[in-house]
């Protein structure tokens, strides 16, 4: 069995080769590594490894039968033709408690102002002195929180707001199982966010989450904090402008977002509108999992997950094509 890394490797990644190859002998791993342009390996290809996939690309791999994404989101991939294919799509959530940490403290230094204070003060604009009228800070101690999504990020995110006493309410789709944290489960989105003075967003990006957050959901958050490190498209984008930049929304703090950097736009701003200028927005720049834990527990997770897969048929986290997640 052929496994193709087309994914980019580091050193912790070569190492990890190594293992799999000392492991199973009797199949072949191959990466940019080894080979100058690994794709051309494609028709021969029986396992991938990559994080996005076109349709030209996957009908060059003739042989495919499993794909593993090194990350957890999967909409960069043609699902539809994974389907009809019946090619195994695996994930991982390597990332989960990193990037739920990253959301706590985007929850806090938006509702802390510490960006908002950090640019005065480099001004040497001291808010808040000598009248303390002319500031208040948001604590997140005690208050009422809103998570939508309850994937293991989402819980993470209920984990962590636990130690600030808040009480959560949880959005899911199928609201069954048991959810330590959560003090109110729904599947009803307005009723989960009605009341919430903090609201994280923690979905994946599927047709029925696309854009699932809009002008209604907005409306009954009032004048919450939304914080979104799941995708920015869940999120609908002119909604979540025009409720910033009319007041309507307390804040925001923001990872993901609706435009990226390409090579030929190197440099681009993450949205048509001026989210960026707002004094309340707090921006980052899809950064959730950028730690060498995080990306090192991501390569360890895959790696596993490829194993489990040549000794049982089967990986660890396997993607249901329906749901997208």
């Amino acid at each position: 069995m052929l496994v193709l890394f087309l994914n980019k490797f580091d050193k912790y990644w070569d190492g990890k080769l190594d293992q799999l190859r000392k492991a199973f002998p009797g199949h072949s791993f191959v990466s940019y590594l080894d080979h100058k342009d690994p794709k051309e390996l494609l028709p021969e290809a029986d396992v991938l490894v990559k994080g996005s996939l076109g349709k030209e690309e996957l009908a060059k791999a003739v042989k495919l039968k499993a794909v593993f994404v090194p990350w957890t989101g999967v909409d960069g991939l043609p699902l539809t033709e994974l389907k009809k294919r019946s090619i195994i799509l695996a994930n991982n959530h390597g990332n989960a408690e990193v990037v739920a940490e990253r959301a706590i403290a985007l929850a806090m230094a938006v509702t802390g102002r510490v960006v908002e204070l950090h640019k005065n003060l480099e001004r040497g604009v001291w808010l808040g002195r000598p009248s303390s009228k002319e500031l208040t800070w948001f604590s997140i101690i005690g208050r009422k929180c809103a998570i939508l999504g309850l994937g293991q990020i989402g819980q993470k995110i209920a984990t962590f707001l636990k130690a600030f006493r808040c009480r959560i309410n949880g959005f899911k789709k199928e609201p069954t199982g048991d959810y330590p944290g959560i003090d109110f489960l729904t599947n009803d989105i307005i009723q989960a966010v009605t009341g919430a003075e903090l609201v994280f967003v923690a979905l994946p990006l599927t047709s029925e989450t696309f854009a699932i957050v809009n002008q209604e959901v907005l409306d009954a958050m009032g004048s919450a904090y939304l914080i979104n490190i799941s995708r920015g498209k869940v999120v609908e984008e002119r909604a979540l402008a025009e409720s910033l930049m009319s007041g309507k929304l307390a804040g925001a703090a923001i990872d993901v977002w609706y435009d990226y950097p390409s090579i030929d736009r190197p440099v681009t701003l993450p949205s048509k509108y001026p989210i960026h200028m707002l004094p309340n927005v707090v921006l980052s720049p899809h950064v959730g999992s950028w730690t060498t834990e995080s990306m090192q527990a991501m390569v360890d997770e895959t790696v596993e997950s490829i194993g489990h897969y040549l000794l049982t048929g089967n990986p660890i986290d396997v993607v249901d094509l329906e749901k997208a997640y």
